[in-house]
């Protein structure tokens, strides 16, 4: 190792890449390689092997020299398959690092510079900004065609709406988990490193909702980091399709209400508001699911519950469908128009507005 770049080292705080891990033989590799091409010289990965079957655990430690070599350390820990977030929680207190990222296995850095430029951005940033982001690049598996790039409306210091926008799902929040850069000490602080777990839920809004209540978020308007779009086969049957969505949804509605209660600071009474408006807004995505998946009984059954947030109009409509025949595929016509004349009229505005 040069004397420069042990000065380096030793001047710059030390990042932690904490990675949940299930079967992706086929595609950590190019995460490890990114993380290797990284210029910022304190790095240290801790890989979670959720139970892997395949391969992937054996690809990992096969770059343990190669980390050293470059003066990074990894590490793989294994446990028995549990999901997502209990392998962050097995993990954090694992980080030693003063900062704190948790990117996908089969996902990875787009540019050599990209742990540089959050650590600065986050580092030179005013107490109030405690975490940083930068937009993602989504790419099709195996030819990493551009699909899309989120974040392309962000600014660069997001205001305090940013945790209604991470906790709702709403105005294009994106949960790309290795463009996120958050304090550790911070995070630790917030959640004890005890966050809630479920199998099918993932980790995102565990660490990003307590962050988010209390402190703004940069955001960098660079797409540093890529999210790899895998296909996924489908559950045989339309009602097996449907029951797996429900579960998955419940799943997601479970965890963002348990994150929520476990903010201390946060009033009795913004809690229930914002509790209730978590239901609520569960239900309507439930009722569109089952729509959209031209599942009658399902939309009967969440239709009731959507009654007191749509307007009259919207209801009598779906109700009058359902009572036909196909009324699920006639509400989905009817939807794809809705939703077409809604951008024909977006695009004749901005045509006016630039004309």
């Amino acid at each position: 190792m040069s004397v420069f770049f042990y000065l380096c080292f030793m001047e710059s705080p030390l990042v932690s890449i904490l990675t949940p891990m299930y079967n992706t033989e086929k595609y950590v590799h190019r995460l490890l390689d990114s993380v290797l091409s990284q210029d910022y010289p304190a790095i240290e990965m801790i890989v979670i092997d959720d139970g892997s079957t395949d391969g992937s655990r054996a690809v990992v430690e096969g770059y343990v020299d190669r980390f050293a070599g470059k003066g990074y350390t990894l590490r793989c820990v294994h446990q028995a398959n549990s999901g997502q977030s209990v392998a962050i929680r097995n993990g954090l207190p694992l980080v030693t690092g003063e900062y704190l990222t948790w990117p996908d296995s089969d996902d990875f850095y787009t540019v050599p510079d990209a742990i540089s430029k959050m650590v600065r951005t986050l580092a030179s940033a005013p107490p109030e900004f405690q975490l940083v982001r930068t937009q993602a690049r989504y790419v099709r598996d195996h030819s990493l065609e551009l699909l899309r790039v989120s974040g392309a409306d962000a600014r660069e210091e997001e205001d305090p709406s940013l945790f209604e926008d991470c906790l709702f799902g709403i105005n294009g929040f994106y949960y790309a988990s290795g463009s996120y850069l958050v304090r550790t000490a911070v995070l630790k602080a917030l959640t004890g490193f005890d966050i809630y777990t479920e199998k099918d839920a993932g980790q995102n809004w565990q660490l990003l909702v307590p962050i988010l209540y209390r402190y703004r978020c940069k955001t960098i308007l660079e797409p540093l980091f890529t999210i790899v779009e895998r296909a996924t086969s489908h559950s045989r049957g339309q009602y097996s399709g449907y029951a797996r969505d429900v579960a998955k949804k419940n799943a997601y509605l479970r965890t963002q209400m348990a994150t929520l209660e476990r903010i201390e600071e946060i009033p009795e009474e913004e809690l229930a508001r914002y509790l209730k408006r978590l239901q609520a807004l569960s239900d309507r995505r439930m009722l569109d699911m089952a729509i959209r998946l031209n599942n009658r009984p399902g939309t009967l059954e969440w239709l009731p519950r959507c009654k007191d947030g749509m307007d009259k109009a919207e209801y009598r409509t779906t109700d009058l469908c359902l009572h036909l025949p196909c009324g699920t595929r006639l509400l989905n016509a009817y939807k794809d128009l809705h939703h077409r004349l809604h951008l024909l009229k977006k695009s004749l505005k901005k045509r006016q507005q630039t004309s």
